[in-house]
């Protein structure tokens, strides 16, 4: 019992570590293998709720359970309302789903992306496995470009860690060698002036990294997701002009934007009608493309970082261990020694 206990809260520690997209990733697998076996969504649900530590998939599979669209359940997920519908009995769901609901972004994005694929899917009749399975190749394939921006990141981040703990090392070795360096800081113009700069670098540093990583992880949960759609719809039987208008009213619902996924979808359309080709293949094709694209860019961003994360660090974090423990060591010994 309490071995059992303990693997499951390891397991938890070992699934919190991994990116949210790819947590997501492996649910979305793992609905697709069981549908494609044939379980049913419901079931299939129950089953992978029963093995995840996840409140969210938990929570849809219990509304899922009493009766509710699956489709609903999970864009409940997306705009943040479900874990108030489980624990607050619905009080106040429906403004947390207004607030939440402009631009979907982060795990809400993600789960967004579910819920129009499954929506899509359901509605027209279409392999819901098959749908599932290219969400998931996704889904990975975001967590895997989380994964090598952290890592990219793991090294400036700890320099700029330890250089930021070094003033108030210096600071401590200077009192030891009998320097007053606090009082250089706080208590004399030119320390003053060191203080406020330093800081104000400190600060600038801070910003500049953070905007540079939230650059990098610039990734859509689902590149091509509206091409994915749209083949799923044609699957289904609808012709291409409804299939569309499907697709554009089922992404709208679940606040997602389609983007460059609008001219691609015309683009491939266009060359099956000349080509007499069929259309869904075509579109499958195009969006396993803009997905490896995508990650591409995404790679090539996360390599880049580790060496533009040095442009902050050498320009304004350095520069303020300067400001803030060298120079009031300086100016102590000066002072000290009758200088200034």
């Amino acid at each position: 019992m309490g071995s059992s206990r303990v693997g499951s809260s390891r397991q938890a520690r070992e699934i919190r570590t991994r990116p949210a997209a790819e947590q997501l990733g492996a649910v979305v697998e793992r609905l697709a293998v069981l549908i494609g076996a044939g379980v049913t969504p419901q079931n299939a649900w129950s089953y992978v709720a029963e093995s995840s530590v996840d409140p969210t998939v938990r929570a849809i599979a219990a509304r899922v359970e009493r009766g509710a669209p699956i489709a609903a359940a999970v864009g409940a997920a997306a705009v943040g309302a479900l874990p108030r519908l489980e624990l607050g009995r619905g009080r106040g769901s429906a403004s947390a789903a207004r607030v939440k609901r402009g631009g979907a972004a982060g795990m809400g994005a993600a789960w967004a992306t579910v819920a129009a694929a499954w929506s899509v899917a359901t509605e027209t009749g279409a392999p819901l496995g098959r749908c599932l399975a290219d969400i998931a190749d996704s889904l990975r394939a975001v967590g895997q470009v989380e994964r090598e921006i952290d890592a990219a990141l793991a090294g400036p981040a700890a320099t700029t860690r330890l250089v930021a703990a070094l003033p108030v090392m210096s600071l401590a070795s200077g009192w030891l060698l009998g320097f007053d360096t606090a009082g250089v800081l706080f208590g004399s113009p030119a320390g003053v002036t060191c203080l406020v700069g330093g800081l104000l670098l400190m600060a600038a540093g801070h910003v500049w990294s953070s905007r540079l990583l939230r650059r990098a992880r610039q990734l859509a949960p689902a590149p091509g997701l509206a091409l994915d759609l749209v083949a799923v719809a044609v699957a289904g039987g609808g012709s291409l002009a409804r299939a569309t208008a499907f697709v554009d009213d089922t992404m709208s619902r679940f606040g997602l934007e389609r983007g460059a996924d609008d001219h691609a979808v015309e683009s491939v359309l266009s060359l099956a009608a000349r080509a007499g080709a069929p259309p869904a293949e075509l579109l499958r094709s195009e969006a396993a493309r803009v997905r490896r694209d995508s990650v591409s860019a995404a790679n090539r961003r996360a390599a880049a970082l580790g060496v533009w994360l040095m442009i902050p660090l050498g320009l304004c974090v350095l520069p303020a261990f300067l400001l803030l423990a060298v120079a009031p060591v300086v100016i102590g010994v000066l002072s000290s020694t009758a200088f200034v």
